[in-house]
């Protein structure tokens, strides 16, 4: 599933939100222009012995046992990142580690979410291709109305209506602040 909207961290949470819900535990990678393939499958290090071993990434650790896995940010991820993520995403639904020359399998519950913020609003983010896009289910999440954001303040916080106003109003200023800035 590929979220899109205008903040990746609300997209995030609310995966993270229906993971609980749901009983699954999730991780979030976050995506930089710098991302490494080895931050999603591991790399080779030295073990308490000394040793020279693999230790397996986030990415392939969740996809065996099953967990949620939200790539935050995706558009940020270099070229080579998201070509390695083509394998997972088609139909054979696994994962190469080139180091070891492993294939992993996921487990049926592993779920895989990605996030983006609009290409060309937000610094340094690129178009990903309609191919690549084709791969996942696409959700366009946007913001939570203010009624609603108040409402929620309300009984997740127990707090008074008018408090919770205060803070929705504080809220969407500093949207505004922010947006202005760049």
């Amino acid at each position: 599933v590929l979220l899109q909207g205008p903040t990746s961290s609300g997209q995030t949470s609310l995966v993270m939100y229906l993971a609980r819900l749901t009983g699954h535990n999730c991780i979030r990678i976050n995506n930089h222009e710098h991302t490494d393939l080895q931050e999603y499958l591991g790399s080779f290090s030295s073990d308490v012995s000394g040793r020279f071993v693999f230790q397996e990434g986030p990415l392939v650790h969740a996809a065996r046992r099953g967990d949620w896995v939200v790539l935050d940010e995706l558009t940020l991820a270099p070229s080579a990142v998201l070509e390695a993520l083509n394998r997972l995403l088609d139909d054979n639904r696994e994962i190469f580690i080139p180091e070891t020359g492993e294939t992993v399998k996921p487990h049926p519950h592993f779920m895989l979410f990605a996030t983006q913020n609009p290409a060309g609003i937000y610094g340094g983010r690129k178009q990903l291709s309609a191919a690549f896009r084709n791969r996942f289910v696409e959700m366009h999440v946007g913001d939570i109305p203010s009624s609603e954001l108040q409402e929620i303040l309300v009984q997740r916080t127990s707090i008074e209506p008018r408090f919770a106003g205060v803070l929705v109003k504080v809220q969407e200023e500093l949207e505004r602040r922010r947006q202005r800035s760049n």
